[in-house]
């Protein structure tokens, strides 16, 4: 560990170094900083380390950043630095903090791009959103060779705005991993460690080192409309899983949600979306080969396949609340929520048809089938029949296959 005002005072001397559109009078006290003219406060807390691969692991520190233009919302930057000590490793997150951090930061404040930092657009995924992307920073790649193919504006950014918590102010951090033959994954943090995605596959379109990275942060802003929601959708999630064992049936449960003020469109999403989270949350360790997207049947009579489960904030949302609902509910209570979806019914049973947990890599799971609330019957058998002409094609892998809906 290290001490985090030493931290604050290599961050000062950064931004005095820096100067231009990050000046302004700066003031260190008591463990804090003030900076940008006093328009902010930054404090950090250390964190445990992360190991990385032949290099000892050195300084993890979460930097949180108060914006006091906009209520003292938090901005919570994860900052890693390796170095051959622990004074250079400081540096080292310091200087990551001020080239890629501060500058989204200032421009969100100041309505402009400073610093390196661009305003996104759609195609780094903050589609209609208020949005700063600052400049990636490369580790242990060369900047020269990766630059090119892993930066620009690609959607970095990509349903993080779904994933964030109730709140106007966002901070963001999206990391491409090299991983060897493996090719690259992309890592979307949002707020710290407080929702995190992760996707294989990333198109990078060359091939991948063993070890090295790219990280950029992105400030982004939820309208007020949009940050009511949230914080609705995080209510009803909350609720639906700590009052789920009380009740002898799902109807009642959302019969006593509706009752309570909520939104019957919001408790529907929770039971038909959330509790897929729930149950991969719990499953996730075993390796199954979970599908990407759900097929939606709605409510106008679409039948839309292919829906990212990461766009719908209902599902985002679950995914970052349930390993704390998990640690303060009882097991078996939890047990209980996460059977619900019909993803975990199907991995139970095939787990009691057989002497062992089936071999995830010899299995292929198909999509669910979401349904809209009072969807009708017409739409729901064309949904289902999307679902079937994926299984037909999907039985020519020769492999066992589950269904859901």
């Amino acid at each position: 560990m290290f001490d985090p005002p030493r931290l604050l005072e290599l961050i000062e001397e950064c931004v005095a170094e820096h100067g231009g559109d990050l000046d302004g009078w700066t003031l260190l006290d008591d463990g804090s900083l003030r900076l940008f003219d006093g328009r902010v406060t930054l404090t950090v807390e250390p964190r445990e380390p992360p190991e990385a691969p032949g290099r000892p692991p050195a300084v993890h520190a979460h930097v949180l950043t108060r914006l006091h233009d906009h209520d003292d919302e938090a901005l919570e930057a994860c900052v890693v630095g390796f170095a051959d000590d622990l004074e250079a490793s400081l540096r080292q997150a310091a200087v990551i903090w001020t080239t890629t951090v501060a500058g989204p930061i200032r421009s969100f404040l100041d309505g402009r791009a400073v610093c390196n930092a661009v305003e996104a657009d759609d195609d780094y995924g903050f589609a209609g959103r208020r949005a700063f992307v600052g400049p990636a920073v490369h580790r242990f790649l060369d900047a020269d060779r990766f630059g090119s193919v892993l930066g620009g504006d690609r959607p970095w950014f990509r349903f993080a705005a779904e994933a964030a918590a109730p709140g106007r102010v966002h901070l963001a951090k999206a990391t491409i991993i090299a991983r060897g033959k493996a090719g690259w994954d992309r890592e979307v943090e949002v707020d710290g460690h407080d929702a995190a995605q992760l996707d294989p596959n990333w198109p990078a379109e060359t091939s991948a080192p063993d070890v090295g990275y790219v990280t950029r942060f992105a400030v982004f802003e939820l309208s007020p409309e949009e940050a009511s929601r949230r914080a609705e959708l995080d209510r009803a999630i909350t609720t639906y899983a700590v009052e789920h064992h009380k009740h002898e049936s799902i109807d009642s449960l959302l019969d006593a949600m509706i009752t309570q003020g909520f939104d019957p469109d919001v408790v529907h999403e929770v039971e038909t979306v959330s509790t897929i989270a729930f149950g991969r949350s719990y499953f996730q360790a075993c390796g199954f080969p979970y599908p990407s997207t759900v097929i939606r049947a709605r409510r106008d009579g679409r039948v839309v396949a292919d829906v990212p489960l990461a766009s719908l904030p209902a599902y985002a949302r679950a995914w970052a609340l349930a390993p704390r609902l998990r640690a303060t509910m009882r097991d078996a209570d939890f047990q209980a929520l996460m059977l619900h979806s019909a993803e975990s019914q199907a991995i139970v049973q095939a787990i009691e048809a057989g002497e062992k947990l089936p071999d995830p890599a010899a299995m292929r799971m198909f999509p669910c089938v979401v349904p809209d609330r009072d969807v009708d019957d017409a739409t729901m058998a064309a949904a289902l029949a999307t679902l079937q002409a994926a299984i037909k094609r999907g039985r020519a892998r020769n492999k066992p296959w589950w269904r859901f809906w």
